[in-house]
């Protein structure tokens, strides 16, 4: 009797430990490489939520992090500074690594665990050089299209700009990826951007353009306004080549029952080189404020942020 009580003594605590075993943190938590997954040949983190759907979302934003500071850590300057100081990049959206969490090549679940909190974990994993081979294929495709693009070619300067602008974009695509093969795999590939932003820059400082402005509203305004793109853009300011015409008009518009004041604003804009017009637009919008004098300054502000838009989309086509 006395056996069985000494083995009932020392078994109960066996079960206890036993049982326990399921709820013990697993230690990919703290520490997500191991010999199954080294970290020479996989990229890892570990996102955490209260269910695994949150826990995966939350993985992904940690990946598209771990991307994105460490090609900030080596990030190269990539803007084309005016003579003024003034940055080309401002004038675009700029997409990053971190910010996409969508397109994360080859990233899958490989371990998950629940704690006895309800709490959830999840390891996920990118397989550096699979991943990486993936990317190269994109990065190709961009290289061509890139050496499409800057194969045409013009005598007139600000056309041969227009072509080389309209690549920007893929640039900044092939830069992106570029980056994050970079991270995988330490593999260092050609700066596509940082060479079309040199051209960019040598070309556009041979170009001069003069901001006419036909208002008899803010003129100076209006002016400074188109300028201040221009210059971002690279371009000399001053007579010579090219001038930009730019003509703004706006009108009250009366509404008996409504609260609100409104004014309606026209803007024509003409970039051109003595009788030839190389890119023009018109655009016109009625804005709204509580006082008719604010309708009147908001429309102008607009009809400028509109207008700069505009130019430099035209530009890149």
């Amino acid at each position: 009797m006395m056996r069985k009580g000494v083995l009932l003594f020392f078994l109960i605590p066996f079960l206890v430990s036993c049982m326990s075993i399921p709820n013990q943190r697993p230690a990919w938590i703290g520490r997500p490489y191991d010999g199954k997954y080294p970290e020479d040949k996989y990229l890892l983190v570990v996102g955490s939520g209260s269910s695994y759907q949150k826990a995966v979302e939350n993985a992904r934003i940690n990946l598209a992090s771990v991307f994105s500071s460490q090609v900030e850590a080596v990030t190269r300057i990539t803007t084309i500074d005016s003579s003024e100081g003034g940055s080309f990049d401002a004038l675009f959206e700029q997409g990053t690594v971190s910010s996409n969490v969508e397109d994360l090549v080859g990233s899958e679940v490989v371990s998950s665990f629940t704690d006895e909190m309800g709490q959830t974990y999840v390891r996920l994993a990118v397989e550096r050089q699979e991943s990486a081979r993936f990317l190269q294929t994109r990065l190709a495709e961009l290289t061509k299209e890139l050496a499409k693009i800057r194969s045409q070619t013009s005598a007139d300067r600000l056309e041969r700009y227009r072509f080389l602008l309209s690549a920007y974009p893929v640039a900044q695509e092939a830069g992106q990826i570029a980056d994050r093969i970079w991270v995988l795999t330490k593999e260092i590939n050609p700066d596509h951007l940082g060479a079309l932003a040199s051209e960019l820059r040598t070309l556009a400082r041979s170009i001069s353009v003069e901001v006419i402005v036909n208002s008899e509203t803010d003129p100076h305004f209006l002016k400074a306004g188109f300028e201040g793109a221009l210059q971002n853009l690279g371009f000399v300011q001053g007579g010579g080549d090219y001038a930009l015409t730019v003509t703004y008009d706006s009108e009250p518009i009366l509404f008996e029952a409504s609260p609100y004041a409104y004014e309606r604003y026209q803007l024509s804009v003409t970039l051109g080189r003595n009788d030839k017009v190389v890119r023009s637009f018109s655009l016109s919008e009625r804005i709204a404020a509580l006082h008719q004098g604010d309708a009147k300054t908001k429309a102008l502000q607009s009809a400028l942020n509109d207008g700069i838009e505009t130019l430099i989309g035209l530009l890149s086509q």
